[in-house]
């Protein structure tokens, strides 16, 4: 197996850690199952179920905070969710194995999916409440929680990088994504990219491919050494593509078209919290 077919394959990254098939195995089926039962959830429990569980800012049900991450307005917004969540889990998998920090993604996996609604559906009562008071919203879906492994994925790309490179490395490309991002959303929402602000994307991108380029730990120049420089590379390229795709998802020009809102502050709450639970796991969890 070739080493670009390897960083694909879960079981392969597992062997060459230490993990048994059985263990990736388990996870990916943690994974599975979480996508059951979303879909179980909307397909078998009746209506007046789903209002039950869906978070309605006026009445504040405490409960809700927590189930309505698990409701849909209607399949086709279950189906969004879902591929969301499916490719950002299994992206954030991958990573965390190439990154030798399984127990990492297995401490931090129920934490989103417990504590990360609750956080993300009360940040967005509070900006509503305080940005549009008197708005009632109903919250309902997964969303939030997709965009919080967007935050986390972002943190493992960092671990993963600075275990093969360096702090600096981290810094370069973690300074990237994040100009990268800010520029896709004042594309988004001003129309435009002024000429200082696609300079600082351009020169976070050189600063990135410099700091992978020049500070691998311990390798000597050679086929070898550029080789896998080119594939960590393509791997970062298309993490950060991923990352866009999230972000084009999830922060549409307009929140509210089609007669519904789209919680743009639910997500970036989503991805901001995300980002900062997993590095909270993080230092609770030893390689």
């Amino acid at each position: 197996m070739s080493d670009a077919s390897a960083r694909l394959d879960p079981s392969a990254d597992a062997e060459a850690f230490g993990y048994s098939r059985s263990a990736v195995a388990a996870d990916l089926a943690a994974i599975a199952a979480v996508a059951l039962v979303l879909v179980g959830v909307e397909v078998l429990l009746p209506p007046a179920v789903h209002a039950r569980l869906a978070f309605d800012h006026a009445a504040l049900d405490p409960h809700t905070l927590l189930t309505a991450a698990y409701v849909h307005a209607d399949f086709g917004h279950l189906l969004n969710n879902l591929g969301g969540y499916v490719s950002l889990s299994l992206v954030t998998y991958l990573v965390c194995l190439q990154a030798d920090r399984r127990a990492w993604f297995r401490r931090t996996f129920p934490v989103f999916l417990l504590l990360l609604p609750v956080a993300v559906n009360l940040t967005s009562y509070v900006i509503l409440e305080t940005r549009f008071p008197g708005a009632s919203p109903v919250s309902r879906g997964f969303s939030g929680v997709v965009a919080g492994f967007g935050g986390f994925l972002l943190a493992a790309v960092a671990v993963h990088l600075r275990r093969s490179y360096s702090r600096e490395t981290v810094f370069f490309v973690g300074q990237f994504a994040v100009l990268l991002l800010l520029g896709e959303l004042l594309w988004i929402y001003a129309g435009r990219v002024s000429l200082l602000e696609g300079g600082a994307v351009a020169l976070g991108l050189a600063l990135a491919v410099s700091g992978i380029v020049s500070r691998a730990h311990g390798r000597t120049y050679g086929d070898a050494y550029f080789r896998q420089v080119g594939l960590d590379l393509l791997y970062v390229a298309l993490v950060f593509a991923l990352l866009v795709w999230l972000v084009y998802g999830l922060f549409p020009a307009d929140p509210t078209a089609d007669g519904t809102f789209t919680n743009i502050f639910a997500h970036g709450a989503g991805f901001v919290e995300g980002g900062l639970l997993a590095a909270l796991t993080l230092v609770s969890v030893r390689p």
